[in-house]
């Protein structure tokens, strides 16, 4: 037996849409090892990312208020480089220019070697399956047997910029989230409706 029917349209607000974002943040914390996932859960954050002061202006850009408040954070978001690298490359994605991303990538040292390894021959072999799952293996001495390690891969938004990339969707997330705090405590005050009174919200932008 099967049954058809229809969800019932609810609103979205602009802390969903946050919450999206962290969902897609912690899908690439899990796959930075994988090289055909870890950008399409990159491409997915910046979408849902962006979408957040979108909805955010669509639940509460009719008000004097909001707008006055809300042009502040706009020049403080225009301000922050992080921000407006993040806006950067998802104006990038929508209008199908390619990102490129940088990475520099390791491994865990074994225990047995205590983070130190003394050898005059020394192998690093690398391969991915076809998921995109990059897998690691080294070799210490000539004669010495392959061994499993495990990889360890830092992604970066551009070659100059060594800084880890999930740092910055981090710091981007911690941004939106000050503040979407900062205008819930002040939404009353502002005259503005609490995000579980709204009406007839539409559910996309």
């Amino acid at each position: 037996m099967q049954i058809f029917g229809q969800m019932v349209r609810v609103p979205i607000t602009a802390r969903q849409k946050l919450g999206e974002a962290g969902y897609f943040y912690n899908g690439m914390l899990s796959n930075r090892t994988n090289v055909i996932v870890f950008p399409h859960y990159f491409s997915a954050f910046l979408s849902a990312f962006r979408s957040v002061t979108f909805f955010l202006q669509t639940q509460y850009g009719g008000k004097d208020t909001f707008k006055a408040w809300y042009a502040e954070k706009v020049t403080m978001m225009g301000a922050d480089p992080v921000m407006v690298m993040l806006n950067k490359s998802r104006r990038a994605i929508v209008h199908l220019e390619p990102i490129d991303l940088f990475f520099t990538q390791g491994f865990d040292m074994p225990a047995k070697y205590n983070g130190v390894i003394t050898t005059k021959h020394f192998e690093l072999i690398q391969n991915q399956d076809a998921s995109g799952q990059v897998m690691m293996k080294v070799k210490v001495d000539a004669d010495g047997a392959e061994e499993e390690v495990t990889p360890q891969i830092a992604w970066h938004i551009s070659e100059d910029d060594r800084t880890d990339l999930l740092q910055h969707c981090y710091h981007g997330l911690e941004v939106l989230n000050r503040i979407l705090t900062e205008l819930e405590a002040l939404r009353s005050s502002m005259g503005l409706t609490p995000d579980p009174d709204l009406k007839d919200f539409p559910a996309t932008k």
